[in-house]
């Protein structure tokens, strides 16, 4: 069950991780090559299959275009990108990268977990110094961070899958 939940935060911090590097093209888009941002927006495209078809790749392109046309009134957040969009009104041309730029806007790229996990971790260690292993204390760790997914386990399964494991009966 621990590893269950240890996995699952490792699985979100590398997913948070491999976001942004997936949207890293948005922000240089003006200066990337043709190839470049036909490589970059084939591999969102390909990432997040059910939301974005596979004309995103070409809105990409004519986008960037786009973008050049301005000049330098052109803009250069993600931010000011999805409301030049709106304020342009010319979503209805580029739907796709509207999509992209509000999943972006609206996922976390960070998280206090880094915080939570000194301040957590030095009251762990405070109380286990003497008594636990490297691997234990980050796992406790983890369970005081996470306090949201651990209140979700059923301890019941925990406690038997626990004591069919250390059985100690004699026969």
């Amino acid at each position: 069950m621990l590893d269950k939940l240890i996995n699952e935060l490792e699985k979100r911090k590398e997913s948070y991780d491999h976001l942004l590097e997936n949207y890293k093209f948005f922000f240089k888009l003006t200066t990337l090559s043709v190839a470049d941002v036909y490589m970059y927006a084939a591999r969102l495209q390909k990432e997040y299959l059910n939301d974005l078809e596979p004309s995103f790749i070409n809105e990409c392109l004519h986008f960037r275009g786009h973008l050049k046309s301005i000049g330098s009134d052109a803009p250069n957040t993600i931010l000011d990108m999805c409301a030049f969009i709106r304020q342009k009104n010319v979503v209805n041309i580029y739907p796709y990268i509207d999509i992209s730029l509000r999943m972006l806007l609206c996922t976390p790229i960070s998280n206090c977990s880094t915080e939570r996990l000194f301040s957590a971790l030095k009251r762990v260690k405070s109380y286990l110094r003497s008594c636990s292993k490297e691997n234990r204390l980050n796992s406790l760790a983890m369970m005081t961070i996470e306090a949201d997914l651990t209140s979700k386990i059923d301890y019941n399964g925990v406690i038997e899958e626990f004591a069919t494991l250390k059985c100690r009966k004699k026969c």
